[in-house]
C-alpha cells in the first residue's frame, strides 16, 4: 500500500468513526433530549428555538424515529456493503436537521453542516459504487416501452387521484 493510499484509508476511517459515533450518540440521546418543555421556556434561546423545542417535545415519537434513523445510518456507514445506504440515509436526516436549524435559528446548525460535509466526503470515497448505482438506476432498458400502456396507467392514476380528493 502506497503512502497516499494509507493516508486516504486513515482519513476515510477517521471520518467514518467521527460520523458514526456522533450519529449513534445523537440518536440514542434523542428521547432524553426532548423529554420535556423546560428548554422551550428558557430566556437564552431564540423564539424559533422555543418553537422547535416545543414541537419536538410534544410527542417523543418523532424524535425517536429520527434517532432510530441516525443510529441506523451511523451503523450502516461502518460496513462497506451498506456505507452508501448509510450516507444516503444520513444525508436525508442531516438535510432535514440543517433546514430546521436554519429556519428556527438553532445554533447547532454548524455541527449538522460539519457532519453533512463529512458524509459528502465519504461519498467521494465511494464514487465507484455511486457510478454503478446511478448507471443502474438510469440505464435504458432494452425492452421497448409501450406508450399505450403508459397512457392507460396515467389515466388510471389520475382517476384514482380524483377519487382520493372526493373520498378522503
Amino acid at each position: 500500500m502506497l503512502l497516499k493510499e494509507k493516508a486516504e484509508y486513515i482519513i476515510k476511517w477517521v471520518i467514518i468513526f467521527i460520523v458514526s459515533g456522533s450519529m449513534i450518540v445523537y440518536g440514542i440521546a434523542k428521547p432524553i433530549q426532548f423529554t420535556d418543555f423546560t428548554n422551550s421556556s428558557s430566556l437564552t434561546v431564540s423564539e424559533g428555538h422555543k418553537v422547535m423545542w416545543t414541537f419536538y417535545s410534544y410527542s417523543l415519537t418523532y424524535p425517536i424515529i429520527i434517532g432510530v434513523f441516525e443510529i441506523l445510518g451511523g451503523i450502516s456507514i461502518l460496513f462497506d456493503k451498506s456505507r452508501v445506504f448509510g450516507c444516503i440515509l444520513l444525508t436525508t436526516i442531516l438535510s432535514n436537521i440543517i433546514i430546521q436549524d436554519l429556519v428556527y435559528e438553532i445554533s447547532a446548525v454548524k455541527s449538522a453542516i460539519f457532519y453533512q460535509i463529512l458524509v459528502l466526503i465519504l461519498f467521494l470515497f465511494e464514487k465507484e459504487k455511486l457510478k454503478r448505482i446511478f448507471s443502474s438506476l438510469f440505464s435504458s432498458t432494452k425492452h421497448s416501452k409501450n406508450i399505450i400502456l403508459l397512457i392507460f396507467a396515467l389515466v388510471i392514476a389520475l382517476f384514482i387521484k380524483y377519487l382520493e380528493t372526493k373520498i378522503l
